[in-house]
C-alpha cells in the first residue's frame, strides 16, 4: 500500500484479498482432502462438501481478513513503524506464519477429529500438508493486495468540464 492511502481503501482491498485468498486455501484444502483420499485409497468423488469447503475458506479468510486489514491500519498511520513495513507477499507470509503458530500448530497438536480418521493414508505427510494451508493463505493474501492495490481505483478525481466547449447560455 502507499503512503498516501486513506484507511478505508486500506481496508477495502485487505478484505478483498483475504477473500481470495481464502477461496484459494479452500481450494488448496480441497485438493489436499483428495491427496489424503488417495493416500488411503478411497475411491475419488465429488459431493456438495466441495462447496461447503470452498464456502468455508472463503469465510475464514474473511475473518483473518478483519485481523489483518485493522492491523495493517494501524501500522500504516504509525509513523515509525509505516517506514518498516515489508511489501504485500512479505507481509502476506508473515501473517501466514503467525496464524500457522496460533491456530494451525495447536490444531496439528492436539487432534480434535477421532484417530480413525488422522489415521488415513499417511498420517505425518496429512499433518505436514495441512500445515502448509496458512502460508499458502498468506502468500495468495499478498499476491492478491498487489493485484488489487494496483487495479482498483484509488481517490477519485473530480470531473473535469470544459466551459469553453459547452454552448452558451442564452436569455429569453
Amino acid at each position: 500500500m502507499s503512503q498516501q492511502a486513506t484507511s478505508d481503501r486500506i481496508v477495502g482491498v485487505g478484505l478483498l484479498s483475504s477473500m481470495i485468498a481464502g477461496i484459494i486455501a479452500g481450494i488448496c484444502a480441497r485438493i489436499i482432502m483428495r491427496i489424503v483420499a488417495l493416500t488411503a485409497h478411497i475411491p475419488p468423488g465429488f459431493t456438495v462438501a466441495t462447496f461447503n469447503i470452498i464456502f468455508l475458506g472463503l469465510i475464514i479468510g474473511l475473518g483473518a481478513g478483519f485481523v489483518y486489514s485493522l492491523s495493517l491500519v494501524a501500522f500504516s498511520n504509525s509513523p515509525r513503524l509505516r517506514k518498516h513495513l515489508p511489501g504485500p507477499i512479505w507481509r502476506g507470509l508473515v501473517f501466514g506464519s503467525i496464524m500457522l503458530v496460533i491456530v494451525g500448530l495447536p490444531s496439528l497438536l492436539i487432534p480434535l477429529l477421532p484417530k480413525e480418521d488422522l489415521s488415513l493414508g499417511m498420517p505425518l505427510l496429512n499433518k505436514f500438508m495441512f500445515a502448509t494451508l496458512p502460508l499458502i493463505f498468506g502468500i495468495a493474501l499478498g499476491g492478491a493486495e498487489i493485484l488489487l492495490d494496483r487495479y482498483l481505483p484509488g481517490k477519485p478525481s473530480p470531473m473535469k468540464t470544459d466551459i469553453a466547449s459547452s454552448p452558451p447560455h442564452v436569455e429569453e
